[in-house]
């Protein structure tokens, strides 16, 4: 009899635990991201490296990723409540914030403006004055990034219209080509571009106005009502973020791994090109950190914020200016919540690689 019972207090407790594991499954609160993009680039480790690891799952979250054609698109779609945050370039959202069509704050940064000149070495094309009279190549017709490429000639009395031919050349293997071939002398494009570019073996250069590095220019966004309402949501996911800077610093070639294993199927570089590549998302990434005072990852600088709304209202993309602290979380101790983790294991993570 009392082996009987003991049998039969053994299944009730295997019955008890297999039925709670669907439950604990089931309990994940979903959550969609707007991704700037319409798929996941290399450039954005802060998101595939938490979404691999299982890091906001861990919180309670099952972060589904929602795909857009630019941050344009995925400002609307945040605004119009397709997504609960986003990630993406910072123009289009404060933009949307001076006109009070939104109120959209900066959770997590991730690159500060990331626009640069690229050339071929033996091009002699050092600076802006070099430009004058050459084709500069531009990703699309009516490129954001011009707006830089602009500013930085005009402020050398240049006219970016008359003395400076813009062609629209698009990106990767086909503007590579018309670098190289001569058909333009230099390209207006971002770091993970020109790191795939020399990554691939071309010797290469680039130049940019030092004002640009100033500028958080890319992240994690959340309106003021999901951050009121959902607080520690925001906070787990920016926390991601954090994390996943300090994982890249510690084993840029783990981020490269994970990329290739669940988003490189068709990818024609190495792995040891590839690392080069996040090498160079990191640097990009430790520029933002040390603009926003080099003891926070992910904060966001509403000093920084401010000098791109100056930025964007002097190139006439907005009438007029919002007070900086409003681009940030009210609560000012949230850039210190989403460092509060165990720093030391996440390296040890990132060293071990299990499983890529």
């Amino acid at each position: 009899m009392k082996k009987y019972v003991k049998y039969a207090s053994a299944v009730l407790a295997l019955v008890a635990s297999s039925s709670l594991a669907p439950q604990s499954a089931s309990a994940l609160e979903t959550v969609k991201i707007v991704h700037g993009n319409p798929l996941m680039i290399t450039a954005v480790y802060e998101l595939y490296v938490p979404l691999a690891l299982g890091w906001w799952k861990d919180d309670g979250y099952d972060v589904q990723v929602v795909y857009s054609q630019g941050s344009s698109a995925a400002v609307q779609s945040v605004i119009g409540g397709s997504g609960d945050i986003g990630m993406m370039n910072s123009t289009p959202w404060l933009a949307a914030d001076t006109k009070g069509l939104a109120d959209i704050r900066m959770v997590a940064a991730m690159r500060n403006t990331s626009w640069r000149i690229l050339t071929m070495a033996d091009k002699g094309i050092k600076r802006p004055e070099d430009l004058k009279g050459k084709t500069v190549g531009l990703a699309v017709a009516g490129s954001g990034g011009a707006m830089y490429l602009n500013s930085m000639l005009a402020a050398k009395d240049i006219n970016p219209q008359r003395d400076v031919r813009q062609a629209v050349i698009g990106l990767g293997a086909q503007s590579y080509e018309a670098l190289k071939s001569g058909r333009v002398d230099a390209s207006l494009t971002f770091m993970s571009e020109i790191a795939n570019f020399k990554a691939l073996g071309n010797d290469a250069s680039y130049f940019y106005d030092d004002r640009w590095l100033e500028f958080p220019d890319y992240g994690l966004v959340a309106t003021s009502e999901v951050l009121k309402d959902r607080p520690e949501l925001v906070e787990a996911l920016a926390r991601g973020i954090a994390k996943a800077q300090v994982f890249a610093e510690a084993n840029p070639e783990c981020v490269a791994k994970i990329y290739r294993k669940n988003y490189g199927a068709n990818r024609t570089t190495t792995l040891e090109q590839d690392t080069e590549i996040e090498r160079s998302n990191v640097d990009e990434t430790k520029i933002a950190f040390d603009k926003a005072g080099g003891k926070l990852r992910a904060k966001a600088s509403p000093e920084g914020l401010g000098k791109l709304q100056s930025f964007l209202k002097e190139n006439a993309l907005i009438q007029q200016e919002i007070d900086p602290s409003k681009m940030i979380p009210d609560d000012a101790s949230f850039f210190e919540k989403i460092n509060n983790f165990d720093h030391a294991a996440v390296i040890a993570e990132a060293k071990a690689c299990a499983g890529f």
